[in-house]
């Protein structure tokens, strides 16, 4: 296939060699799509079927993908929409109504955010589905990340990206530290920008937020801060910033104060004029509370200069698509079918309003939860703790003075001595040691308990 919109972008220009090279060729995939069209026999298709009255006892005399019968006992829905293959890029329908639910996540007002509706409508792709959100972060460091080449990233961040960066695909972490003040660290970041300046040809970064582990969203402020200094250097720099956003836990978001951002940052980053391209991670797991679903979705922030005309955008789009396509085919095949009908019938059969409604009441312990872990872990009277800044999602994080306690022993300590399970971070070289706690998974009526077994532990430790 011809790339010929797509290597003229700055998208392009930041590819890895994998990038470049992956694309979907016209395979199975392409002549079963021409036979179900055109063909009066068709022997493309590399799955079973049959008639089902031949292969099931009192069957129908219809033509579908063959099944054992026994699985009709756990699922109600038709096994024609189970069973067979689903698209390399994800259900045609689900991919739809997940572009609709990124639109509607945006909060934009139907009056005078018209344009902005227009305007993320036009310039996003539609989502590919991938298997889960870490599959959708692997396929997108993959897609820019050659063997060596690095990424920035804060220290304080969920472990499995350095097990997806550095182990598996063999790039490398540009970390800063997270915090100055109770604040994002934005001289931090600027510093691995320009470091990250002097040795390739692109700057790629990922965020978080809410942020696991510390639970951290920034203010409207801090946001604000964040996106013009994104700006400035881009400007200076001249380069393409490609800004991975990972939005995992991106609805639980705890309004303690008015001016927490409390939608994701995608949104102000995909209306910059600047070559800083935003690449939006989610899914089902959290968002729809469906945690064994392990459906994900990428989607590519565009820019209007890179195209012409209507034409033009809907090639670049089939070439972006073919790329992803691309990666999923060579990996994953394509994502579960059952699960994506699942996220399509629930939001079908129950409505986007309902779906929120019923979320809301997990929300609403979780923060809950939340405020009542940090009353709590405030009377902790230590100079040995401290807690990071937290608004959201699923954890908090406690800050341990290196000089007396090691976290890995503290949390061994915790778990022989006090029966508390918590998750040690330890990372000299990042200056990170401390413990995250999940408070998604402690009953409110546990949480004071729980945080006076940690504070007598760190009496006695």
């Amino acid at each position: 296939m011809d790339f010929k919109l797509l290597e003229n972008t700055p998208l392009y220009k930041a590819f890895s060699e994998v990038g470049k090279r992956i694309f979907l060729p016209e395979g199975i995939f392409y002549w079963s799509g021409r036979a179900k069209n055109e063909a009066e026999l068709i022997g493309t298709i590399g799955s079973a079927f049959g008639y089902e009255k031949d292969f099931i006892e009192d069957g129908e005399d219809k033509w579908v993908p063959c099944y054992l019968k026994e699985i009709k006992k756990y699922s109600n829905l038709n096994v024609e929409q189970i069973v067979p293959y689903a698209s390399i890029g994800g259900l045609p329908e689900l991919r739809k109504i997940w572009k609709d639910w990124i639109i509607e996540k945006a909060r934009f007002n139907s009056g005078e955010d018209k344009k902005n509706i227009d305007y993320l409508t036009k310039y996003i792709t539609d989502p590919l589905v991938t298997a889960g959100v870490t599959n959708g972060i692997y396929l997108v460091c993959s897609l820019f990340l050659n063997k060596g080449e690095k990424i920035i990233c804060p220290n304080k961040r969920w472990g499995n990206y350095d097990n997806i960066i550095v182990k598996n695909i063999g790039a490398q972490i540009e970390s800063f530290e997270f915090f100055r003040n109770k604040k994002i660290n934005l001289d931090g970041l600027r510093k691995a920008i320009q470091e990250l300046d002097r040795v390739q040809d692109k700057i790629v970064i990922i965020l978080n937020f809410p942020n696991n582990p510390t639970g951290y969203v920034p203010t409207k402020q801090e946001a604000l801060d964040l996106i013009n200094l994104l700006q400035q250097l881009q400007l200076e720099i001249k380069k393409p910033f490609i800004i991975l956003v990972d939005d995992a836990y991106e609805p639980y978001i705890y309004n303690f104060r008015e001016d927490i951002l409390d939608v994701s940052i995608f949104y102000q980053l995909q209306q910059l004029e600047e070559e800083i391209i935003p690449i939006k991670l989610d899914g089902i797991t959290k968002e729809l509370l469906f945690y064994g679903g392990r459906i994900g979705f990428v989607t590519i922030g565009l820019k209007p200069i890179w195209v012409q005309d209507k034409y033009s955008l809907s090639t670049l789009k089939d070439e972006i698509n073919n790329k992803l396509e691309g990666f999923n085919r060579s990996s994953i095949s394509n994502s579960n079918h059952f699960y994506q009908t699942v996220a399509i019938k629930l939001f079908q059969d129950s409505g986007k309003e309902k779906i929120i409604e019923s979320r809301n009441k997990v929300k609403l312990l979780l923060e809950k939860r939340c405020k009542k872990i940090n009353q709590e872990l405030m009377k902790i009277k230590s100079t040995d703790i401290s807690v990071d800044p937290n608004s959201g999602g699923f954890f908090i994080f406690v800050n341990l003075n290196p000089e007396k306690i090691k976290a890995s022993e503290f949390a061994d300590y915790l778990l022989t001595q006090h029966k508390v399970g918590v998750i040690p971070i330890e990372n000299p070289r990042e200056n990170i040691n401390g413990i995250r706690i999940a408070y998604s998974s402690i009953n409110l009526d546990q949480i004071p308990e729980f945080i006076e077994r940690i504070k007598k532990a760190l009496s006695n430790y």
